[in-house]
């Protein structure tokens, strides 16, 4: 397969569902009408400690959302904190796995972190693109579709709320998935950061969290 924008290599892996150029940075994926082309983002590395071992670069989907619920629900707290910007949903496209998912999403959308963003593949440690594919390449594969991340919006929202709750109550709520952007975020396997799912992310809202 072939970049429909400059004609470079388009990799992802056999259970990718966005295949992306490392070359200009487009990404692909086979839509209902069509191939959809859209850009892909890299995250800068923000971490103010050491890091130790391969950086790896996790895909999520940046999720803008209406979401209608109670008063005083935690979504309505955490936008209070983020005006007037709305807040984000992160759902992890990396993994299936409900405790990626629900810990990584859940993290990641309670932090709502500054992400200086380049367009395309650039690892901040290489100092340029890697060719996805190669041995040493640290872009781990999108798996999740945009469709099935706009589903996994519920779960992370549901997830959320009940992480921020004192309490078990039902949740009233309505959630519409307005459009969504292809992040990666640097982050390092680290089998301590139990209730991180076993990642490091390596962005300084995170710092504190590691012991």
């Amino acid at each position: 397969m072939v970049c429909s924008q400059c004609g470079g290599a388009l990799e992802g892996g056999d259970d990718a569902t966005v295949f992306v150029c490392s070359n200009c940075g487009a990404a692909h994926e086979l839509g209902e009408e069509g191939l959809v082309v859209f850009p892909a983002w890299t995250a800068a590395m923000t971490t103010e400690l050491a890091v130790g071992g391969p950086v790896h670069y996790l895909p999520f989907w940046q999720e803008e959302v209406t979401v209608t619920a109670l008063p005083d629900c935690a979504w309505e707290r955490l936008r209070r904190l983020t005006a007037p910007q709305d807040p984000h949903l992160y759902v992890p496209a990396f993994s299936l796995r409900r405790p990626v998912v629900q810990l990584l999403g859940v993290r990641l959308t309670e932090m709502q972190p500054f992400l200086d963003l380049s367009l395309g593949l650039r690892p901040q440690a290489a100092g340029g693109q890697l060719e996805l594919g190669h041995p040493a390449n640290p872009f781990t594969p999108v798996v999740i579709s945009r469709a099935d991340a706009r589903t996994l919006c519920h779960f992370v929202y549901l997830a959320f709320e009940a992480h921020k709750s004192r309490e078990l109550r039902s949740v009233d709520y309505d959630l519409v998935p307005k459009g969504e952007e292809l992040v990666f975020i640097p982050a390092v396997w680290d089998p301590r950061q139990i209730h991180e799912a076993n990642w490091r992310v390596l962005l300084r809202e995170f710092d504190d969290l590691v012991a």
